[in-house]
């Protein structure tokens, strides 16, 4: 009878005793602790480890809060980085930014760390929940029970609390100073007056010169005839001396550059853009010239060629009579010419 009541008594004190020490589980195990400037929450399932960290720990309104989540995990683990869009909690999000720490040196078995940093704005004074963090990730250990599934470690909800610069004083209209009373103005000095006079001067000077400006530019700009183009370009090729240095090609491509461009400003005919035959061509179809004037045209023309693209070497007596039916060309004295610009004009009343 001792004995069994001796029993039933360990019994109990067994029971008691298990039931106090508890029974190791799998399930997450939170802690949470502010440390100096750093408010931090600790979770652990399985092989992650993570760690939520808030900076400063009682922001001020104007403040940016920093917010850094550590994830650890085991060699084999993959941990995937969290989404949050445009706010955590009752944050707004400001910048994101993330990076995986590695060692120069990995040793065997040592745990991977990733960091995922973001900076927080927060919307209104007073306290500010961060609901439950959660980082997905897959168990890639071969003698993993759980391999190849996903799996998620969360944290528990964050309360933050904002202060304003404020603090519990609201602003009340009647702990406003009252107003002055009226000040009388002061009388102008005599320095004001003769500043008010001296910028009135400078603006008259401006308003004088800006419109002389405006009557100068007012003025029509002569436009010269193309008589007087061609002789002032032929006196400029002349002064040149191209023939003596050696640049006979080049002086007959702008002599006859210049007759061209003359007769193209007093007919209308597109004597630069045109080759020596689409020229005479053109001109026999408009007969703008007379017979006479026409083939001496011609001669000179393909006398020119032959020096530009035969290679020909003209002597001095051929220069010189070139330059001479140049010159017959562009000089509207004489009776032909003055008809051909009126038969130009005839022809082309838009030319010029």
């Amino acid at each position: 009878m001792n004995c069994s009541r001796i029993a039933s008594q360990f019994a109990i004190c067994g029971f008691w005793i298990l039931a106090g020490c508890g029974v190791a589980t799998h399930s997450p195990s939170p802690s949470s602790a502010v440390t100096g400037d750093v408010l931090e929450r600790t979770t652990e399932k399985g092989p992650v480890k993570l760690v939520i960290r808030i900076t400063p720990p009682e922001p001020r309104l104007s403040d940016l809060v920093e917010m850094e989540i550590l994830a650890t995990a085991l060699p084999g683990v993959e941990i995937k980085a969290p989404a949050f869009g445009q706010a955590v909690g009752d944050f707004l999000v400001r910048d994101y930014s993330e990076r995986k720490e590695t060692q120069a040196a990995p040793q065997p078995g040592q745990p991977s760390v990733h960091r995922f940093r973001y900076q927080l704005e927060p919307t209104h004074a007073g306290r500010h929940l961060i609901r439950s963090l959660a980082i997905e990730f897959i168990d890639h250990r071969p003698n993993s029970e759980a391999h190849g599934q996903t799996s998620a470690v969360e944290s528990e909800p964050l309360e933050v609390l904002v202060t304003s610069e404020l603090g519990d004083k609201l602003p009340n209209l009647a702990d406003l100073e009252p107003m002055l009373a009226p000040r009388p103005l002061e009388s102008p000095t005599p320095w004001g007056w003769l500043s008010g006079a001296a910028a009135c001067v400078v603006l008259a000077v401006i308003v004088f010169w800006r419109g002389r400006r405006r009557i100068i530019s007012d003025v029509p700009l002569t436009r010269q005839t193309p008589e007087e183009i061609a002789h002032a370009a032929l006196t400029a090729l002349l002064s040149e001396n191209l023939p003596a240095r050696g640049m006979v090609k080049d002086f007959y491509l702008r002599l006859t550059g210049i007759v061209r461009h003359f007769i193209e400003g007093t007919t209308g005919l597109r004597a630069p853009e045109q080759t020596t035959e689409e020229f005479l061509y053109a001109m026999r179809s408009k007969d703008v010239f007379s017979p006479e004037r026409s083939v001496r045209l011609k001669e000179f023309l393909e006398a020119a060629d032959m020096v530009k693209y035969a290679g020909q070497q003209p002597d001095g007596a051929q220069i010189d009579q070139s330059i001479a039916r140049a010159r017959e060309f562009v000089d509207l004295r004489s009776d032909d010419s003055a008809s051909l610009l009126v038969a130009g004009h005839a022809a082309n009343p838009g030319g010029v």
